[in-house]
């Protein structure tokens, strides 16, 4: 059995993946940037290792066939991705599943999809035979960032009222561990995962008012306001940059398309935000 080797897996994302892969039996390595701990419950291998540097992140790596490579949004995320890159090369890495930004591209107009697409670049350029995951915009925002704000009757969004796809993290991780176990006919290809409709601010409301049976509105926020309470929570200019490419390009009606590619990729059909809505509740009351 080819072992897997999971970079960034005390993210969000990794942790969803770690929980799916189990679940597969997979053999899998867990790969922890920096001092970071992954959750109770991983009995696992751990390896440490730094973005930063290249011969950590080849010693994570030995022995481990594939990589599923999900990176920090920080600001050296494209130096982060083709140092590993390099590493997945030396340590004899024979297929990677990246996780990458929907709509994102080397050379979008946008920044966040920019970056992203120029580490997708990266992967194709490595000659090391790869898929690449393009998510949209993760249902899980709205229990865990957006949550205290929800708890005040409130969504609130810089986005107007244009539909965003939202997606729930566990799909993707399904897809990434459809993928690590088995990638006949993905090799080389590249998939946008989205949930099953387009949701606007006022669409979450109302669903989230359903599950919860409170009275939950949408309140549209201006960039300005937007990039104020960006900066006032101590986020980095990099990073509030691209929070605010994001948002504008859902205002130009480009984040609310519906893809298939989940239930092609995972022989199911991607979850429902009702379905998530009615599932976390009580994280909003």
């Amino acid at each position: 059995m080819s072992r897997i080797f999971v970079a960034g897996a005390a993210g969000n994302i990794g942790t969803a993946l770690l929980a799916a892969l189990e679940t597969k039996g997979a053999d899998v390595v867990a790969g922890v940037h920096g001092n970071t701990s992954l959750p109770n419950g991983w009995d696992g291998e751990i390896r440490p290792f730094d973005f930063e540097d290249r011969a950590s992140m080849v010693s994570a790596m030995a022995g481990c066939t594939k990589l599923f490579l999900a990176l920090p949004l920080v600001e050296k995320m494209t130096r982060y991705g083709s140092q590993a890159m390099e590493a997945a090369k030396e340590a004899g890495i024979e297929y990677i599943v990246r996780s990458s930004r929907y709509g994102a591209s080397s050379d979008a107009h946008w920044r966040l999809g920019r970056e992203h697409g120029m580490v997708d670049q990266f992967v194709e350029d490595s000659d090391i035979p790869f898929s690449v995951l393009r998510p949209n915009t993760f249902m899980q925002l709205f229990s865990t960032i957006m949550a205290d704000a929800i708890r005040s009757g409130t969504v609130a969004l810089p986005e107007e009222e244009f539909p965003v796809s939202y997606l729930d993290i566990r799909d993707m991780a399904d897809c990434a561990a459809a993928l690590l176990v088995d990638n006949t006919g993905h090799v080389n290809r590249t998939y946008a995962l989205t949930g099953p409709e387009g949701l606007t601010g006022p669409d979450l409301a109302a669903r989230i008012s359903a599950a919860t049976g409170r009275e939950i509105s949408y309140t549209p926020i201006e960039e300005r306001a937007f990039i104020e309470k960006l900066d006032g929570s101590g986020m980095s200019e990099w990073t509030r940059n691209m929070q605010v490419s994001l948002s504008r390009v859902v205002k130009l009606g480009m984040m609310g398309n519906v893809t298939k590619a989940v239930e092609f990729l995972t022989n199911a059909p991607a979850r429902t935000f009702d379905a998530f809505a009615a599932e976390h509740a009580t994280t909003w009351t």
